[in-house]
């Protein structure tokens, strides 16, 4: 459908437009203002430090135990635990062999039957195969994913 109606252009009260990361949208009487942000770098996470019901968790992670397609759960780890997460990409999957390194950005903790830890990438999430291999020693003995948490 065409519409007849002529405005200032498109978008809404706040639109992304111009170069070095400007923000243009309206002010309290409807002038338009500029605002800067700047892009800040994640902060990564360590696996002791991840509770039931977290999101954003961004992290550092290597392979342990790679994922089957049929369950998509892989086991990694770092310097401080290990902890299951869940990936339902098979491109990504595949690509988790033994020993790889990974980031995790924008995961978030799911608890399976109420009580133990997943860590799950949705949409929103990503991982990624690190270039460089990280330097740290898995700790393959505190399974966070094996506790049993009881929420009230």
């Amino acid at each position: 459908m065409e519409s007849n109606r002529r405005g200032r252009g498109r978008g809404r009260n706040n639109e992304f437009r111009g170069r070095n990361n400007e923000f243009r949208g309206r002010g309290r009487r409807g002038n338009n203002f500029v605002q800067e942000f700047e892009v800040r770098k994640p902060s990564f996470k360590t696996v002791e430090e991840i509770c039931p019901e977290m999101t954003g968790v961004n992290i550092k992670l290597k392979v342990i135990t790679p994922g089957s397609s049929s369950n998509h759960e892989v086991l990694m780890g770092d310097s401080t635990g290990s902890v299951i997460v869940v990936v339902h990409q098979d491109s990504i999957l595949q690509s988790l062999i033994e020993n790889t390194s990974v980031y995790v950005r924008n995961a978030f903790v799911e608890m399976k039957n109420d009580a133990f830890i997943r860590l799950k990438i949705n949409e929103w999430g990503k991982i990624e195969v690190a270039e460089e291999n990280f330097d740290f020693v898995v700790k393959k003995g505190n399974n966070i994913s094996e506790v049993e948490y009881t929420i009230e």
